[in-house]
């Protein structure tokens, strides 16, 4: 858990302890049920594990003996769809309790912040992350958990996501990277920001080659934070208001929460959008192959949305800019 001031200390003691206790009347008797129907689908996975390690070795083994007769290509072509298929089929276990899971347990979880609903899949506004400007270039979208609401009156949206770009070696072939894949963080502001700021990661000397149209450089007097990041603004004045000394703390924390994973903000319009790359899949409260009766998992994922939390209430956005 990241630092916080000794009232957010309070709250945050507080709010632990009433979901420590939403949880065993809740979340428990639910994943006690959950855990019956995780562990009929491991059993399939299981079954139809034991029989790929049967048949793909006398398929093999079919293949040696009639090599002779049999082209070794149509062979292998065959061995391939083989292993596809049974691929296919394992999967089914794991997609059918992961889709079930995630639905009705995240659902729940996400009721003790009262006002906030779980989707899964739902994709961010794509306009919305292009006027940012803290998005890679990017040829495919891929969402996971999503989760909407309202914390202290202002509108939160958290997306899980990952997005990858399709490249070509040097001999023509594609190949996808993965460019981005964490959480964004949608906060919506009382009134419009008057400019736009960006804050990204530090590139060292490669910092030369980075700029944005119509923006300049902002320079800060926190040592440490220049350090780690590089802030640019079309709006100096409005720039240096938002990113106080509290909130600049707030970011390098995060930052060390994430395990020093990239830390991006962009101000702009009535959004606050906060890209953490992370590389892990966040909100994960449940797994196929251990019981889910883990009262520490979802402690993990309720820190999570503290931090979140924790960003607006350094932020004050629930107040008017004064500006």
């Amino acid at each position: 858990m990241i630092f916080l001031s000794n009232e957010e200390k309070a709250q945050y003691t507080e709010s632990k302890a009433r979901f420590e206790a939403y949880y065993n009347k809740v979340l428990l008797p639910l994943l006690e049920q959950k855990e019956e129907f995780r562990l009929r689908c491991v059993g399939r996975f299981k079954k139809l594990a034991v029989m790929a390690l049967v048949i793909l070795p006398i398929f093999i083994g079919f293949a040696l003996f009639c090599q002779i007769d049999v082209k070794t290509d149509i062979l292998w072509n065959v061995f391939l769809a083989l292993c596809a298929i049974f691929i296919y089929v394992l999967r089914a276990p794991f997609v059918e309790y992961r889709h079930k899971i995630k639905n009705d347990v995240m659902g729940e979880f996400i009721k003790f912040f009262t006002g906030f609903s779980y989707v899964q899949g739902k994709r961010m506004d794509e306009h919305l992350m292009s006027e940012s400007l803290i998005f890679p270039d990017y040829d495919e979208y891929t969402a996971d958990d999503c989760f909407f609401g309202k914390y202290d009156d202002v509108e939160v949206s958290v997306y899980e996501q990952t997005l990858k770009e399709i490249r070509h070696g040097a001999k023509g072939q594609r190949y996808k990277v993965t460019v981005f894949e964490g959480i964004s963080v949608e906060l919506g502001m009382n009134k419009p920001f008057k400019g736009q700021t960006i804050v990204i990661k530090d590139l060292g000397i490669f910092n030369c080659f980075k700029s944005f149209k119509h923006m300049e450089r902002v320079k800060l007097e926190d040592v440490v934070f220049e350090k780690e990041f590089e802030v640019f603004s079309d709006n100096q004045i409005e720039a240096r208001y938002l990113l106080t000394t509290a909130f600049m703390e707030r970011v390098l924390e995060l930052k060390k929460l994430y395990a020093g994973k990239t830390i991006q903000i962009s101000f702009y319009n009535k959004h606050i959008l906060i890209n953490i790359d992370t590389n892990e899949d966040m909100f994960e409260a449940c797994s196929f192959f251990k019981s889910n009766i883990n009262q520490a998992r979802f402690l993990r994922v309720f820190d999570e949305f503290w931090t979140i939390f924790s960003i607006i209430n350094i932020l004050k956005l629930n107040r008017h800019i004064g500006m």
